[in-house]
């Protein structure tokens, strides 16, 4: 007998925020069997028709990458309800822009049962999950390219059960995670900057809570915008600039507006994860051979690859718009350089004592953990 299992949707809207997501394509399940018309042998007039899974889940995702870089996202969910035999359901469970979970509410999300799958934007919950979301993010750490990075961090979380208790603690089990690559400074004007005291009197909004005390030291206002807020509050000048990554202005649409934008270096100040995360209880009472599916296409074979790629793309767009535009595009090296990274490299020690006073010392050994990582994958 047909059997599914349903969620309730809860949705708490908090904040002001724009969550986006992808949708997935229609597909009929594979047939297993014919049942015929009448009688018990079947005839050249006989229909056959497809046999329903025994057990179907609707897999209700609520994912924050946007139309203009969807298009992998989509072909996974496909993929995964091809794979699954129709037994994993994901049409019409697909939710866009907003419209399921907000960001500040998604571990709530996964908590109430509102959403099977989902991301989390890192960011956003530096307080929440202080030791998936914060180590990794401290400034000039030596990352590089963003899928390295992500097996990193993959690494740690399967290392470190207290980074899997975190996640636990909201009924999430983690499948994979992605960066979006390295942070910048983006401004609406050329008044150049190069060096930290050039940020005094600016108006900008960090997007990482460990860039205050650089602005703070420097003169500069700090001022938290929702991403859904910005192209006004920047276009208006109640701010003029920002600290993200490149993919935040292809998804703001921010091109027309940025004038400006200062590369820290190879390594950059700091990295956004995205992080792959399912309702653990839904994941749980899956079969055997679902789990697997899903740690495949999300993991193993590489998904979280494909979804990068999206961004990747996006990102080398970006650039060439600001190009031909004639943005001023500053790259700091050398010297000036190292200026930034003086300013910000004592903030590890500061962070990971106030995570410690959360979480306990093994915030350090997570740091440290790292730091090995990094060296074996790239050198230091």
């Amino acid at each position: 007998m047909k059997k599914r299992l349903m969620f309730v949707l809860a949705v708490i809207v908090a904040f002001s925020m724009v969550l986006a997501a992808c949708g997935g394509g229609a597909t009929t399940p594979p047939s297993d069997g014919g049942t015929t018309s009448g009688g018990d042998t079947p005839s050249s007039e006989t229909t056959t028709t497809p046999a329903a899974p025994d057990e179907t889940y609707d897999f209700i995702v609520s994912v924050t990458l946007g139309e203009p870089v969807s298009p992998n996202w989509a072909r996974l969910f496909k993929e995964l309800q091809e794979r699954s035999g129709g037994r994993l359901i994901t049409d019409n469970n697909i939710y866009w822009s907003g419209s399921l979970v907000p960001i500040p509410e998604i571990p709530k999300g996964f908590s109430t049962g509102a959403m099977v799958f989902g991301n989390l934007p890192s960011p956003n919950y530096p307080d929440v999950l202080p030791l998936s979301t914060r180590i990794l993010n401290l400034p000039f750490l030596g990352l590089q390219d963003a899928i390295g990075s992500a097996e990193i961090w993959m690494q740690l979380y399967n290392e470190f059960p207290e980074i899997q208790a975190e996640f636990e603690s909201f009924n999430i089990k983690v499948v994979g995670t992605t960066t979006l690559g390295m942070y910048g400074l983006h401004f609406v004007d050329k008044r150049e900057v190069r060096k930290p005291s050039d940020l005094q009197g600016r108006k900008i909004v960090p997007y990482s809570t460990t860039f205050l005390p650089l602005l703070e030291a420097n003169n500069a206002a700090g001022s938290y915008i929702p991403p859904g807020q910005i192209y006004e509050a920047l276009e208006k000048g109640v701010v003029d600039g920002y600290v993200n990554n490149w993919a935040f202005q292809g998804w703001f649409g921010l091109s027309e507006l940025m004038q400006q934008h200062v590369d820290l270096g190879q390594y950059g100040a700091f990295h956004e994860w995205n992080i792959l995360c399912m309702d653990k209880s839904f994941y749980d009472a899956l079969p055997q051979d679902l789990q697997q599916l899903i740690d495949d296409i999300y993991w193993n074979e590489g998904g979280f690859k494909d979804i990068w790629q999206d961004t990747s793309d996006l990102v080398d767009n970006e650039k060439k718009k600001a190009t031909e535009a004639d943005n001023l595009m500053t790259v700091l090296e050398g010297d000036e350089l190292q200026v930034w990274k003086d300013a910000l490299l004592p903030i590890h020690e500061t962070e990971l004592a106030e995570i410690a006073s959360i979480c306990g010392d093994v915030a350090y050994d997570i740091y440290d953990r790292a730091i090995e990582l990094i060296a074996e994958k790239w050198g230091r």
